[in-house]
């Protein structure tokens, strides 16, 4: 689902870098929204990108990839995890033990992926898949920049739907300033977590 938002950002020479300002309905900044473009043409990096476990936490809480790349899946815990998704582009498990590495996954298909643990029901972590775009991934302080002489963009964020698949389309115009603020309508934030799932073969209940 997309919402379209008519946008009005000043522009100089064809390419250059768009600022964005990214905060909620209540004015807060917006950290982990994903702001992309099909402005640029791009090959999916050779290198895996890295999901680590840190903490009993997906690190980065927001990883961003391309269509076709793959990602590394190190526990950094000196526990156990069993992370797993339930998301159509990409549906599997992993069984990680106390400072393992499993083999990479490769993520053929764009969307968003949810990552849970089997054992941690704390650990929600995303997977945002690129079709072959260019993003920027907002800071702390809800910014992020994209240098393109696009005029069209989409951002997500994992509270903008309780799917975790919206995005907001945004269309802009080259008449005003070089930063645009946007405003994202996030949800309230619940207790809600990833549902766990049984498989066939469990760790012993002495596991932490």
């Amino acid at each position: 689902m997309l919402t379209t938002i008519s946008l009005l950002i000043f522009s100089v020479d064809a390419r250059q870098d768009i600022h964005f300002k990214v905060v909620d309905q209540f004015g807060t900044p917006v950290a982990n929204a994903v702001v992309s473009t099909h402005g640029a043409s791009l090959n999916s990096p050779q290198a895996p990108a890295v999901m680590d476990q840190i903490n009993k936490q997906f690190a980065p809480h927001v990883l961003v990839v391309q269509k076709g790349q793959s990602v590394r899946f190190p526990n950094s815990d000196d526990i156990r995890h069993h992370i797993y998704s339930f998301s159509q582009p990409k549906p599997f498990e992993i069984r990680l033990f106390k400072g393992e590495e499993s083999s990479p996954v490769t993520f053929e298909q764009p969307g968003v992926v949810v990552l849970g643990c089997n054992i941690h029901d704390q650990m929600i972590g995303y997977i945002y898949i690129a079709d072959h775009e260019l993003t920027a991934l907002t800071d702390e302080n809800g910014e992020a920049t994209l240098h393109t002489q696009a005029t069209e963009f989409n951002i997500w964020q994992p509270k903008l739907s309780s799917s975790h698949s919206e995005r907001i389309h945004i269309v802009r115009d080259a008449a005003d300033v070089a930063q645009q603020k946007v405003t994202l309508p996030l949800l309230e934030e619940t207790n809600t977590h990833v549902k766990k799932r049984t498989f066939s073969r469990k760790f012993s209940s002495g596991d932490p």
